[in-house]
């Protein structure tokens, strides 16, 4: 939706040439082995999850790849890993720092490095060869590389924090000019600037970055980036800037990370020459400060900027700054510096408008067709002085002016002030952000023009990795909407909402959408950040007794669970696993029963409001309390993070610890069906949909009550509410999940497709292109930006197309879709970190088609689905049936497209 193909293409085109020129390599010298032709490439190559990453701080990097073939069946019997501290010795395979040697493995995501201790600020260069099934070797992959990051406080000899001399400065610039007089090889420079920093050398930003540093708990670590710089640099004379941007107000809210200390900036360069030497540059006493055009800047209430106080040139050589003052050293922050490893904030995708209109003379209003996080950029041209402002919303009151309702106290607001200059003056901020639909622009000269306003998309540049479509334009929709809701709220940390005053980190709106999340885009790194930010068993930056229940400080257990089952990643299941420990056993300990009280927590926030000002679902300005089912939602959650510790400590070989968590995971499933479920056995509590959607989706309900319970379940739906959603966040996430376990996948899908309130069609009948975070059109706490209720296009992957991890990093996988009546097609694809995975079926008269993808090195277990006993299955000759029932015919497979055709006799 909003990723660039081009550089996976070039990356792609650039790896299979590499490959033919080490094989042509390895025939001139002589090399046999290498050159033999398997049928099969390895690429992909990855380290900590990136590709040829800048700032690695890991002592022993993951290393991972993919095969690429078009055979069946190919699986990975052993690897070779060289790793050498030049391209050169690489390119002789002379693995000088590590040579793994032949390891009959068939691991190639998560592999350890195993050589000797890695060096700071260092390059190191590495490919790998495998062996598939039959012993055949691959050529070996395209050299790859990563580089160290500052590992330790002495890394860092000479750089000083520093800043204005003026706390209360705004947004200051600060600059140093230097000479070099050798040709530069390489350069980085590592940079923090608080609350935000832009990087500049030679007059120009450098890279692309925007809202830098990540924000973070600054009194525990401060992020800082690492650029490279090789082609900003000359030979001569230099000059390196820094701008510098608060970002953090006085109002931030407390349940997030702000940064408290005045603007300030530390950076280290460091040049590599030709002829082997180095020099380093570091912020020190010597750089000097001057106010900049920026005069105000805050997350929440916007940018402004007076383009009459630029000063052209101030970060290039030969500029004039005998009037700038010299800078002050500061304290540096209580958290020590630490590299930024998550993906950068960037801008995705450039908007233009829909449609403008003038609401008031000299006044415009933009649409963009699309609820974004981002700012607008605009141009505009007129005399010195002329101020524009520029003003966001979601939505827009009945005259066509914005309505600002759901930005609460976000001002919201951008200006801009011309230096009137006599051509087109351009603007964007740099340290705001908005989320919006809608812009006003006000007070511009002249008429409004299309190609005058854009709207900038911003947000941290995951991969897409997930692709859903259906013979269903409503369901498309949903899908689209959360997964735009998902990376409007992934910003340096995922956020509650780009709209209002918050962002901030909401653990109970991840755990309900963490695994659509993880889906939809490569969340690996992302979400490793998250987890260091909030440990397992906290929720709230501040301490918040709230941050003590399942539904808020226990997603990051099962997210740490999440991220080894996606990707694979041992060390951030390893690093969260004492906290797992330690906050599933003290709730078991500190909960009298293992029934969590009702009133301690949240439980299925804001399931529908049923009041009398909610019949339609346009409003309830007193909507009541957003907390529903509190005791039975945290009691099943409590379950699921107890299950998710078992299997981790299993993984690790905590084997005591193991037993110990199943155990306990048995007592609280007892303790629930005790407690909760009534005396017929069919339903749980109060019976409101939650209620049994939760022990059906995560395996508490006793085996011979299933029936039971969904059969009511089902009489709930229909009965009571008019085949209508009733559900907050969890109820929502694993509605369709409960649905298919119990045969009434179609019941699911009308509840979704509902155009009344409430429900995800409702949304679409207002025009909503995001979800939203109460059904609810309009409420005392509301926005239309809000991921909560995207965790059920988990659903969509999971039960629709039927894709599921059965080993960790789709090692292994199951297919097993389940078709609605009320649908003709759907497909659905994953890249995964083994490869391509996807299942797809399609209907035609009384024939069902279902055709699978499996990734080189995984294996998978299809399930067929029969609609009469007697349909026949045709199934491809190389593949094994396993099992049939009058239900389905489940297949044995390997890598490879297959496909199956399903037949009424």
């Amino acid at each position: 939706m909003l990723r660039r193909s081009g550089s996976a293409l070039a990356q792609g085109a650039l790896a299979t040439l590499g490959a033919a020129v080490l094989l042509a390599t390895a025939l001139v010298t002589g090399n046999p082995a290498a050159a033999v032709d398997s049928g099969f490439q390895v690429s992909g190559a990855t380290v900590d999850g990136r590709a040829d990453p800048l700032g690695v701080d890991a002592a022993r990097p993951l290393l991972g790849w993919k095969l690429d073939t078009e055979s069946h069946n190919v699986v990975q019997s052993a690897y070779r890993i060289l790793v050498s501290t030049s391209a050169e010795q690489l390119a002789h395979n002379h693995g000088n720092v590590w040579d793994s040697g032949r390891r009959h493995s068939d691991e190639s995501v998560g592999v350890p490095y195993g050589g000797r201790r890695l060096a700071p600020r260092t390059r190191y260069y590495w490919k790998v060869r495998v062996w598939d099934g039959q012993g055949r070797a691959s050529t070996w992959s395209a050299p790859s590389s990563w580089e160290t990051a500052l590992l330790a406080p002495e890394d860092w000899a000479g750089a000083r924090w520093i800043g204005p001399s003026d706390p209360k400065a705004g947004a200051p610039l600060l600059r140093k000019e230097f000479s070099l007089d050798k040709k530069v090889a390489g350069a980085r420079a590592y940079a923090a600037g608080l609350g935000l920093h832009e990087l500049r050398l030679n007059g120009v930003k450098v890279g692309d970055r925007v809202l830098a540093p990540a924000n973070s708990p600054y009194d525990r670590r401060v992020l800082y980036d690492t650029y490279d710089v090789t082609e900003e640099l000359r030979t001569g004379g230099n000059t390196v800037g820094l701008w510098l941007g608060h970002g953090y107000g006085e109002n931030f809210s407390r349940y997030g990370f702000r940064w408290n200390g005045q603007r300030q900036a530390v950076m280290l360069l460091d040049v590599t020459f030709t002829d082997g030497t180095r020099r380093r540059l570091t912020t020190d006493p010597s750089w000097k400060w001057s106010i900049g055009p920026i005069t105000a800047d805050d997350l929440y209430d916007g940018e402004s900027y007076d383009a009459r106080k630029e000063q052209a040139g101030w970060d290039e050589p030969g500029f004039d700054d005998r009037s700038w003052r010299s800078v002050s050293m500061v304290d540096a922050p209580q958290g020590a510096p630490r590299s930024n490893t998550m993906p950068p904030l960037r801008v995705t995708d450039t908007l233009r408008p829909r449609k403008v209109t003038e609401v008031r003379p000299g006044g415009y209003v933009y649409d963009f067709g699309q609820n974004i996080a981002g700012w607008a950029r605009l141009s505009a041209k007129g005399e010195s002085g002329t101020r524009i402002t520029m003003r966001t919303a979601e939505e827009l009151n009945a005259d066509g002016t914005l309505d600002t309702a759901t930005n609460r106290d976000a001002a919201s607001t951008d200006t801009f002030t011309l230096a009137g200059t006599g051509r087109r003056e351009t603007y964007e901020p740099r340290f705001t952000y908005h989320g919006f639909r809608y812009l006003e622009v006000a007070g511009s000269p002249g008429a409004a023009d299309f190609g005058d306003v854009r709207a900038r998309v911003v947000h941290a540049d995951v991969a897409s990795t997930g692709a859903f479509t259906s013979s269903s334009e409503d369901l498309n929709r949903i899908w689209k909407n959360n997964r735009w809701s998902i990376l409007n709220n992934s910003m340096s940390t995922p956020t509650d909402t780009p709209v209002r005053d918050e962002r901030t980190p909401p653990a109970m709106d991840v755990q309900a959408y963490r695994d659509a999340a993880t889906r939809e885009f490569g969340m690996e790194g992302f979400y490793a950040k998250y987890l260091q930010d909030l440990p397992p068993g906290t929720a709230l930056p501040s301490d918040d007794v709230k941050a003590q229940y399942p539904d808020m400080a226990g997603g990051q257990v099962t997210l740490a669970w999440t991220l080894y089952e996606q990707y694979r990643d041992r060390d951030v299941l390893e690093t969260a696993y004492p906290d797992m420990k330690r906050f599933v056993d003290r709730n078991a300990t500190e909960v009298p029963g293992l029934i969590w009280p009702a009133d301690k927590g949240f439980g299925d926030w804001c399931p529908p409001d049923h009041g009398p000002q909610a019949n339609d679902g346009m409003g309830s300005p007193t909507a009541g309390d957003c907390t529903s089912e509190v005791s039975l939602v945290n009691t099943a959650l409590s379950y699921q993070q107890a299950r998710a510790v078992a299997k981790a400590a299993g993984v690790l070989g905590h084997r005591r610890d193991a037993r110990h968590f199943e155990s306990l995971a048995g007592r609280i499933k007892n303790a629930f069906n005790a407690h909760f479920l009534n005396e017929a056995g069919d339903t749980y509590g109060s019976g409101r949909q939650v209620t049994s959607i939760l022990p059906l989706a995560f395996g508490l309900v006793p085996a011979d009550k299933v029936t039971d319970v969904g059969d009511q379940l089902a009489r709930t739906i229909v009965e009571h509410d008019a085949r209508h959603l009733d559900t907050g966040i969890f109820g929502t996430r694993y509605l369709l999940d409960a649905l298919a376990r119990t045969g009434r996948i179609d019941l699911a899908m009308t509840m979704l497709h509902q155009r009344t309130y409430p429900g995800f069609g409702f949304q679409l009948a207002k025009g909503a292109t995001t979800t939203w975070e109460q059904w609810l059109y309009r409420s005392s706490m509301e926005t239309h930006d809000h991921a909560m209720f995207a965790g059920i296009n988990t659903s969509l992957y999971t039960v629709l197309a039927g894709i599921r991890p059965t080993g960790p990093g789709y090692r292994a996988i199951a297919v097993e879709p389940r078709i609605p009546d009320c649908l003709d097609q759907v497909s659905a694809s994953q890249e995964t970190v083994r490869g391509h995975v996807a299942a797809g079926w399609k209907k035609t008269g009384d024939t069902l088609r279902l055709t699978v993808t499996i990734p080189a090195n995984s294996r998978a277990v299809v399930r067929v689905p029969l609609t009469h006993e007697d349909d026949r299955v045709r199934a491809p000759t190389e593949v094994r049936k396993i099992r049939a029932t009058g239900e389905a015919v489940r297949y044995r497979v390997g890598s490879g497209t297959w496909t199956f055709t399903v037949d009424a006799r």
